[in-house]
């Protein structure tokens, strides 16, 4: 058997993770051992704790049970299965964590750390549980890993790691350019919170001619009917995102009803506290409602245009507003059409906010630009992952 066929045969037969790498699942440490003050290690408990860089700690245990070395692979094993992330530092991780440590002589952790990445649907899949899902100690000693020879794991590396940086360069480009939205509203209207430049103040209410709260209609995922735009649809920032969506069936007058306008204020009335009060803007894409879990307002142009009201909504300062006011359990917070009318809003003239929109729209193009690029560079990422992993 010529050498490239020996590497093929050993891409799918595979070898057990357990037999190539330390397992040690995670272990929720005592209640009272937990603490802010930096005692002990740093504590991470799951996914939640994962950025684009390695976990920041926000808590600190005086007697960790189970121990993840600096360098180890973190993987999510519950609630969800399958991000990871590596271990910057000794650390105690929670029962949502394990750690993988490879045999060096046997597989290059960077190499194993991609593997996790093109695994990860697949371990997700395998998830059980009925108050959420996980993954156990079994699930990933019999994990299968792919082990060539270690020079071609690490040219496998160099090149996931080449398009990988590619990846992350374009997400940055698109973050940057989405700062560009606040930077400019905060350049021709001023910072909310002082209001320099002395516009009048109005309330909310007073700017909106129609207010309303979507369908509660159950939507379904067939495809005939009107799409309905739901919580997920709406992004942090407050673009949307019109993919995955579901749809329900109204008759004539409900459709009219409910029918979205180029322009209508999206407003999530519930959510998580830290989510509640996200807002986007209908821009007409096609006919389409909203789901009740969102209040529909629409503006006197006279006096607002909607490009500046959803603007203004999604600025840091309404943020803190928003959290501020929000009411109710960390799981399920609610804000009123009643506290929405009532929120105070600069008014600036309008042919300003005509101005902020034609700027606005010019942002708006590059930000579709970026957003091709990005899918592209994600796109090939996801192709050579697949590759690299099957031989």
């Amino acid at each position: 058997m010529s050498a490239a066929h020996a590497i093929h045969a050993t891409f799918l037969q595979g070898r057990r993770l357990n037999d190539i790498a330390d397992i040690v699942m995670g272990q929720s440490p005592p209640g009272n051992t937990y603490n802010e003050q930096c005692v002990g290690l740093p504590f991470f408990q799951g996914k939640a704790e994962f950025g684009e860089t390695s976990p920041t700690a926000v808590k600190w245990c005086s007697s960790p049970t189970r121990i993840a070395e600096a360098g180890d692979i973190l993987i999510s094993v519950r609630a969800p299965v399958g991000p990871t992330n590596v271990a910057a530092e000794k650390c105690c991780i929670g029962r949502g964590l394990a750690a993988i440590r490879p045999d060096s002589n046997k597989l290059d952790k960077d190499y194993l750390l991609y593997f996790f990445k093109y695994v990860e649907p697949s371990l997700s899949g395998r998830g059980q549980g009925s108050t959420f899902s996980a993954i156990n100690k079994k699930d990933l000693h019999e994990l299968l890993v792919p082990v060539p020879p270690l020079s071609e794991q690490r040219r496998i590396v160099d090149i996931l790691k080449r398009a990988d940086g590619i990846r992350r360069l374009r997400k940055q480009a698109q973050d940057t350019a989405r700062q560009l939205i606040q930077a400019l509203f905060i350049d021709m209207f001023g910072e909310p919170a002082m209001n320099p430049m002395n516009w009048p103040v109005g309330v909310i209410g007073d700017v909106l001619t129609k207010v309303q709260y979507g369908t509660s209609k159950k939507a379904h995922e067939e495809g005939d009917g009107m799409p309905v735009i739901r919580m997920g649809n709406v992004r942090t920032d407050g673009e949307l995102v019109l993919q995955d969506l579901k749809y329900v069936m109204l008759d004539e007058v409900e459709r009219e009803k409910y029918r979205l306008e180029e322009g209508d204020i999206l407003f999530n009335r519930t959510n998580s506290k830290d989510l509640v009060g996200k807002t986007g803007m209908w821009r007409g894409d096609f006919d389409a409602v909203a789901a009740s879990y969102f209040i529909v307002g629409r503006t006197d142009r006279n006096r607002v245009l909607p490009v500046y009201l959803w603007a203004y909504m999604n600025m840091q300062y309404m943020k803190r507003r928003l959290f501020d006011t929000a009411r109710g359990a960390i799981g399920q917070s609610n804000i009123n059409a009643k506290e929405l009318k009532a929120f105070s809003v600069p008014l600036p003239p309008i042919d300003l906010q005509e101005l902020f929109d034609i700027r606005l729209n010019v942002i708006h193009s590059i930000l579709g630009q970026q957003e091709v690029a990005q899918n592209r560079a994600e796109s090939c990422f996801q192709s050579i992952l697949y590759r690299a992993f099957n031989g």
